[in-house]
């Protein structure tokens, strides 16, 4: 396996989303396998997730077909969009720009923390994810699911992971009639975990939304389907 040294802040959000699968398999009771460069999941993932992920540049498209040999419906993250996987089967779902921010000032502001499964139920509703985001989740503390409320309603959310020196956001939202404001939600994220710089990916007026944010682009990934 060979390829170029990842950019730092590229690599840190690797690893992060990469954190986040092996939590998130495990709480569906879902294991994993890392191997020349190549996550692979052990049985069928949550929904919405990938049974392959490129964790290093050089894993070959006959790398990931092993990884899939004897699975009908497939998902592959190529973390550096460098895959041609269209001969295994599969076509492009869609790519998007991985993300890095530099540590915001704290301010929880509006932003409050979702504490109990019903509060999850009504935030998964709105997110269309209470089959990945089990109630599980509130259990574990380097984890926060967030909740923008206004009027006693969530209209907004994110769920945030703290890894090895940065916080991964993921799953962000907002209801139509309100816009997800990226520096805010920097903000709710460093009160609960200061001083690490964010991480996670985006595609198309998301993307716009979170460079306008004080996000930097650090470099493109693919999600391929069969």
């Amino acid at each position: 396996m060979s390829g170029a040294v990842p950019d730092h802040r590229l690599r840190c959000a690797v690893d992060a989303s990469i954190g986040w699968c092996e939590d998130l398999f495990a709480l569906h009771g879902v294991g994993s396998t890392l191997s020349g460069g190549l996550w692979c999941s052990t049985g069928a993932p949550p929904p919405l997730h990938s049974d392959a992920v490129v964790v290093e540049p050089g894993v070959t498209a006959e790398q990931v077909a092993r990884c899939l040999t004897g699975r009908g419906h497939a998902g592959v993250k190529d973390s550096f969009a460098t895959l041609d996987l269209s001969g295994a089967g599969l076509r492009e779902l869609f790519s998007a720009t991985w993300l890095h921010r530099a540590p915001a000032p704290a301010a929880a502001g509006p932003w409050v923390r979702v504490g109990t499964p019903e509060q999850l139920a009504a935030w998964t509703a709105r997110h269309d994810t209470a089959a990945v985001l089990l109630p599980g989740l509130l259990l574990r503390g380097h984890f926060a699911v967030l909740a923008r409320r206004v009027d006693g309603e969530f209209v907004a959310g994110a769920v945030a992971r703290l890894g090895s020196g940065v916080v991964d956001v993921s799953n962000t939202w907002a209801v139509p009639g309100h816009r997800l404001d990226r520096a805010e939600l920097a903000g709710a994220v460093a009160a609960l975990f200061p001083g690490r710089p964010l991480s996670g990916y985006e595609s198309g007026d998301d993307l716009d939304a979170a460079l306008a944010g004080g996000f930097e682009a650090v470099g493109e990934l693919r999600v391929w389907v069969r």
